[in-house]
């Protein structure tokens, strides 16, 4: 069993001749899940810019996509050896909390452009009560950060197994 988290959720141990396959497969999935988000969301704008829709796109659409993106660059850059690192004294370089820092500040940026994302669908498109088809442009910006978010987890599990690859990213 492989430890993943920093809390020791264990795995299964996957055979080492599947370790690239499952890496390469799974960084193609996690970018498909990206583009997928994306894509979503740029149906919805066109959408909203083609029909005769009593809601209209506004910046404030963009801001959760946006958020969730660079939250998964933030969360996706750090290595979970350097979060492993226990040395608590005052005379250490402070690296692990560093990195534990950064890490919550990549996982916060999700979670708040998923909120925010789920926020404005309700404002918006919900609380007005608009038609079924103007209602998939709310939903298409949550189906965007929630893409996002899978995206991310799936490219954090894959890159931080056993497997050594040259996508690992080091704090410095």
């Amino acid at each position: 069993m492989t430890r993943v988290f920093i809390w020791n959720c264990q795995l299964p141990r996957v055979p080492s001749a599947w370790r690239e396959q499952l890496h390469d497969s799974g960084t193609y999935i996690s970018g498909a899940l990206f583009t997928l988000g994306w894509w979503f969301f740029i149906d919805g704008m066109v959408m909203a810019r083609t029909t005769d829709a009593s809601v209209k796109f506004g910046f404030e659409d963009w801001i959760p996509g946006l958020l969730c993106t660079l939250g998964m660059m933030i969360t996706n850059s750090i290595d979970l050896s350097l979060l492993r690192e226990d040395s608590f004294g005052y005379g250490g370089s402070g690296l692990a909390g560093k990195a534990k820092l950064t890490l919550f500040i990549g996982i916060a940026l999700i979670a708040g452009g998923l909120a925010g994302s789920v926020t404005i669908l309700t404002i918006k498109y919900l609380v007005p009560q608009v038609d079924a088809g103007v209602l998939y442009i709310g939903f298409s910006n949550v189906i965007q950060t929630v893409l996002i978010l899978l995206s991310s987890i799936m490219l954090w599990l894959v890159h931080n197994s056993d497997y050594d690859n040259q996508y690992n990213f080091v704090l410095n």
